[in-house]
């Protein structure tokens, strides 16, 4: 019986103060005043600097991770966050990382049980349990609308991408308002393995990067739909799922969303049903579709091939 608390000092932590040893050591911060920052000696600081110790922590490689590091280095930088509040701050990303977040998909991977989909062990204090149940609706929905398009087989099999599916979904008024970490996805896509789709892991917030800045720009811009997936595009297969929706075309977007995006007024945001992109040199044709929830995505695609 492998509790998620016992992987949590060196999945999580060491890599933690790793990183940020590294970062504050390039601004030219002395190994002794990083010692006292992250609580370590300094010995223990030049082992984190040291290449011969170079760390393969499976939690570097989240999204959501790097974004930590960024925010507590900015806190640390500005002088303005006590000792406590980067433990408060610390604390409360792990709790959110243990709730189908990184170190949930790393404690399921190396642990022998076979825990549920909806897994509630590692919820926190009840001051934060109505968030927590949003999310693990979102990331339970998520992957059961997955799930409803991998069984049809090579029917989905032919919409996905040859970089992969994105599928993403927002949290309703999550801390009343939407923020990047606040929507969920796939890490490492939905690929396909012999014309099948096939679900890498479980849904993780501060996935799906290209498709959160897009579902959150219409979000915040008056959009009805809180779920967006991207699938291949052809002439056959856009020409079946604009019969009867509101679609965009655009020219290699992906090479810069930001600009594309700001093109749309709010208007065209709570109109647009399907981004049409052509994709362009180096760049994958995508068709990006929007839907109320996971569900409706799935049952959409699924009633037009």
């Amino acid at each position: 019986m492998n509790f998620i608390c016992e992987l949590i000092p060196s999945t999580f932590l060491t890599p933690l103060r790793r990183e940020l040893a590294k970062e504050l050591s390039n601004l030219g911060m002395k190994q002794l005043d990083i010692g006292q920052i992250l609580g370590v000696s300094q010995p223990v600081v030049s082992s984190y600097l040291s290449s011969s110790s170079i760390s393969t922590a499976p939690i570097l490689d989240k999204p959501a991770f790097e974004v930590l590091i960024s925010r507590l280095l900015k806190l640390i930088i500005d002088q303005k966050s006590s000792d406590i509040d980067l433990m408060k701050e610390i604390c409360r990303e792990c709790q959110y990382f243990r709730i189908s977040g990184p170190l949930c998909e790393i404690h399921r991977r190396e642990s022998s049980i076979d825990f549920p989909p909806d897994c509630s062990i590692c919820f926190p204090s009840d001051k934060t349990r109505q968030m927590i149940d949003e999310k693990l609706a979102i990331t339970k929905e998520l992957y059961q609308a997955a799930q409803h398009l991998i069984d049809s087989g090579e029917l989905f099999g032919q919409l996905i991408p040859e970089i992969g599916c994105q599928f993403v979904s927002i949290v309703e008024n999550a801390c009343g308002e939407a923020k990047t970490v606040d929507i969920a996805g796939f890490p490492g896509r939905i690929i396909k393995v012999k014309g099948k789709g096939q679900i890498i892991s479980y849904p993780e917030f501060g996935q799906g990067s290209t498709l959160s800045q897009i579902l959150k720009y219409f979000y915040d811009n008056g959009s009805q739909y809180r779920s967006l997936i991207s699938i291949r595009r052809t002439e056959h297969i856009l020409k079946t799922v604009s019969k009867t929706k509101e679609v965009v075309l655009t020219v290699e977007a992906d090479k810069n969303w930001v600009h594309t995006l700001r093109g749309f007024s709010s208007k065209e945001v709570q109109e647009i049903e399907i981004i049409a992109d052509e994709g362009g040199h180096g760049l994958e044709p995508l068709i990006y579709i929007f839907g109320e929830n996971p569900n409706d995505i799935a049952e959409f695609l699924l009633s037009k091939f």
